[in-house]
């Protein structure tokens, strides 16, 4: 019988229950990822790694003279840091605070029917979160293919992580919804929601 009809189970340790519920949300993403990615991809394409581009990195490119190298990524890091400015204010400045919010004020609506596709808060905010993912993902390539890797592509990087963090937060929110309401609360209540866990 499934765990989730049968007698809670007891854990050793926070670790182990934290575990027990992140691939229990592994396992939620897997058999509802065609209804998460239809709402996504409606607004934005996956964003692909640099790393994957470098292997067609232009060689012509490459062979700018460094006085035009260096404005050109300080332009496109300044864009970066504009949209990391974005990205803080979009969450309030406090991201765990941010995915509380959402929680809570999902909870507060399940007495009534839930809105369905862009009309659903969680389903909202990550397309807003992955148009800026998708903007980051765009001046990295730029940056890696005009200097190749350095610290300007690094620093791009660690904004665009920022983002999928909490992208990644509202996912296991959202696979939470798409269980039912119970699993959701019980996952919040025992503090395994995948924001929880980076606040504790």
């Amino acid at each position: 019988m499934p765990a989730s009809v049968g007698c809670p189970r007891k854990y050793q340790t926070q670790e182990e229950q934290w575990q027990a519920h992140a691939e229990s949300s592994a396992r939620s993403y897997a058999r509802h990822k065609r209804k998460i990615n239809k709402h996504r991809q409606r607004k934005y394409r996956v964003a692909h790694l640099p790393s994957q581009a470098s292997t067609t990195m232009s060689h012509q490119n490459i062979s700018l003279p460094k006085q035009v190298i260096k404005p050109l990524t300080k332009r496109l890091l300044d864009r970066a840091l504009h949209k990391k400015e974005e990205f803080l204010t979009l969450v309030d400045r406090s991201p765990c605070t941010y995915a509380d919010g959402l929680y809570v004020r999902f909870m507060e609506m399940v007495t009534r029917p839930m809105p369905r596709g862009d009309d659903n808060e969680i389903c909202q905010e990550l397309m807003k979160i992955g148009e800026l993912i998708k903007d980051i993902t765009t001046i990295e390539d730029r940056i890696l293919n005009a200097a190749g890797v350095g610290n300007d592509l690094v620093e791009a990087q660690q904004i665009r992580e920022e983002m999928q963090e909490v992208e990644h937060w509202l996912e296991d929110i959202l696979c939470g919804t798409l269980e039912g309401v119970d699993i959701l609360t019980k996952a919040y209540e025992d503090g395994t929601l995948l924001f929880q866990h980076v606040a504790k």
